[in-house]
């Protein structure tokens, strides 16, 4: 059904999940994405949340996946507004009117908070057009199996272990961990981010120090089909 609490003078429209699928895979399709942002798709907003939610796709659509973690501190940082104009602009995004972000956890005062983006337009009207925005689920794009979110869905005492596991390795084993993700890799064909590898060795960090305490508390950790069936 259509929205009520949207303002009248707003057209609201998803984008394809054809479209978002293979932005995720191609550079030139995730700029397609972003352009069509920037070239007025989000001009029913405020520049600071146009700013703050062009940097949660930066953080989330070009690294695969559709939800991101990160704190108010980082948002300043990365989008240069102040915590109040961050702040402020997040809960312009997760109104209901709005609705271009879902907020999967507030986070605290020094604990990242949880994103999800809603893959829509928001955008002035032109005259004779209605609105198009409907308050539907949107299905996730979150790959669950991938490492990375296999990481996230750590609690924080084990991400501060995984970490401190980590560091805690001698030079000679974290040669070994990081030569072994980058042999992998070169073998797969796959060229990734430094964020991305990091997280790589930090999973198999976690397979060779906390291996049983990881399976006791996350049976499905490390037991996935690594070919996608969708």
């Amino acid at each position: 059904m259509l929205d009520s609490d949207a303002p009248p003078d707003v057209h609201s429209e998803p984008l394809s999940r054809e479209a978002l699928r293979a932005a995720c895979d191609s550079p030139l399709q995730y700029l397609a994405i972003l352009h069509r942002y920037l070239d007025g798709g989000l001009t029913a907003l405020p520049v600071s949340a146009q700013r703050v939610f062009l940097q949660l796709v930066r953080e989330t659509l070009a690294r695969g996946r559709d939800r991101v973690r990160i704190t108010i501190r980082a948002l300043t940082e990365k989008t240069g507004l102040s915590k109040e104009t961050v702040s402020h602009a997040l809960r312009q995004l997760s109104s209901p009117s709005v609705d271009l972000v879902n907020v999967v956890d507030a986070g605290g005062a020094h604990r990242a908070g949880q994103y999800q983006v809603r893959w829509y337009t928001y955008q002035k009207r032109t005259v004779g057009t209605t609105p198009q925005r409907s308050r539907m689920k949107v299905r996730s794009l979150i790959d669950h199996s991938s490492i990375e979110n296999r990481l996230l869905s750590l609690s924080a005492e084990d991400r501060a272990l995984l970490e401190q596991s980590y560091l805690a390795l001698q030079p000679t084993e974290r040669r070994d961990v990081e030569d072994t993700v980058r042999d992998n890799l070169l073998t797969l064909g796959m060229v990734v981010t430094k964020e991305a590898f990091h997280q790589y060795v930090l999973y198999e960090t976690m397979r060779r120090t906390m291996y049983h305490h990881i399976r006791r508390h996350y049976p499905n950790m490390f037991v996935f089909n690594p070919v996608s069936t969708s």
